[in-house]
């Protein structure tokens, strides 16, 4: 995310333009929502993309909702993917529920890329089963709509995977969400606890290099 809605999609493509320059073999995967994709930025950056062929794929995850507009009320064209058209650039939708379907889509994409076949627009089609934030009252949705979905849980479906094809044992799962809560709990108790830091580090590590003559100490 950015704090200027949208603005991670040109770093992302300035990101892809430095490796490509560089010669190395790196891809940037760029990450934004549908409410994101309605900004202009994404028009500019899918041009200069093409244009040069950047090592970059563009991933937005359609969560159906920008806080609290749906997509049928911000753009003509709901399926974002096609935006990619304009551009001749390849997009596709992928079903955000499945992390199969996600890895596989992600991973053609990055080898695209990596072979100089240049960008690509993969829109995850997903859901956000909470509100924007704690004063979202979500009254644009209903609670049905929120269950259908939670029944397609891309996570329960990866257990399930699991489980069925005997990858892992149902104590085996329990064994490493123990050990995830136990290590967030402990972050959470180490940064509770920690001291608050001193006034002098306000500016510490806000640019790469330090000396800067218009920085004043």
């Amino acid at each position: 995310g950015h704090g200027i809605v949208g603005a991670q999609i040109g770093t992302g493509a300035g990101l892809a333009f430095a490796e490509k320059y560089k010669g190395t073999e790196n891809v940037c995967l760029t990450f934004f929502g549908d409410g994101a994709a309605r900004q202009g930025i994404l028009h500019e950056t899918f041009n200069l993309a093409m244009l040069w062929k950047l090592p970059v794929v563009f991933i937005c995850e359609n969560n159906h909702y920008a806080m609290g507009t749906s997509v049928e009320r911000t753009s003509n064209v709901t399926d974002i993917y096609k935006l990619a058209d304009a551009y001749e650039m390849p997009g596709d939708a992928v079903d955000g529920m499945s992390a199969e379907a996600v890895h596989e889509a992600v991973s053609r994409a990055v080898k695209r890329a990596r072979e100089g076949g240049g960008p690509t627009l993969l829109e995850i089609k997903t859901y956000r089963y909470k509100g924007h934030s704690i004063s979202d009252p979500q009254k644009y949705r209903t609670k049905e709509e929120v269950e259908e979905y939670r029944m397609k849980d891309p996570i329960e479906m990866v257990l399930k995977t699991i489980l069925e094809n005997k990858f892992a044992t149902q104590e085996e799962i329990d064994a490493i969400n123990k050990r995830v809560e136990d290590s967030v709990n402990e972050s959470v108790k180490f940064a509770e606890e920690s001291p608050w830091p001193d006034e002098s580090e306000v500016l510490k590590d806000v640019y790469v290099d330090q000396n800067y003559p218009f920085i004043v100490d």
